[in-house]
Order: structure tokens, then sequence, then C-alpha cells
């Protein structure tokens, strides 16, 4: 079940802080979430990772709606990228805002986001 981020305003001068959590395994699922000044969630990010294979996938990506349009999550993506490694990257069904959003990320960093079934076996797997 996907929760989706609080509805909450933004409040002028606070800038949201950004979360990571760690997988329980090499290519398990990770999360980079997004919180107001109040630790409040206001967008999340769900991804997976292999190393091993050389691929990612984006499973999930919200951010509450008065929050939108402030490049959060554009600049939680890039936080998710690693840089030491070139990953081929899929995501899950894209909605057409998706695509408008990993189009234009996909524009600036060079890197396809395709929607589709992971690459790799590893990220195939149950969470």
């Amino acid at each position: 079940m996907t929760r989706h981020p609080r509805s909450t305003r933004p409040e002028s001068g606070t800038a949201p802080a950004f979360h990571a959590t760690s997988a329980g395994r090499p290519a398990g699922p990770r999360e980079l979430l997004i919180r107001d000044a109040a630790d409040r969630e206001i967008g999340r990010i769900e991804f997976r990772l292999c190393r091993a294979c050389g691929t990612g996938h984006v499973d999930s990506v919200t951010v509450a709606p008065s929050w939108q349009g402030q490049g959060l999550a554009r600049e939680a993506l890039h936080r998710i990228l690693p840089d030491d490694l070139a990953l081929t990257w899929t995501t899950s069904r894209q909605t057409g805002q998706g695509r408008a959003f990993f189009a234009a990320v996909t524009e600036e960093t060079g890197i396809d986001f395709p929607a589709g079934r992971p690459g790799c076996v590893h990220l195939r797997e149950p969470g």
C-alpha cells in the first residue's frame, strides 16, 4: 500500500530535509523521504538499486500538492543517483505528469528512465 504524504503548506524561509532509508538486503527497497521543518512527511521516492547488475528502479515519486513545483522531486531523484556507478534505470508505470517529470530529468541528466519491468532479477524479488 502506498502512503501519501500529508498535504501541508510550505512555510516561508524553511527548507525541506531529505532522509534516506537503507535497504535490508543489497537490492531491497529503499526510500528517500522529504520532510518539512515540523518533521512532517511531504514527499518520498521509493526505489531499488542493484550494484551487482548495474540497474536501478524507481517505484514511486510523491510530493504533497502544496509543495509541488518547487523542484523537490527533482532534487530527491538526483540524491538517489549513485556518484560512483552508472546505472540503467527503469520506473514503474508512469502517469502523464510522471512522463513529463522523467522526460525533464532525462534531458537534464542524460539518463533515461523508461517505464517498465526492473532490469535485473534481484530487483524483481519481493521486498
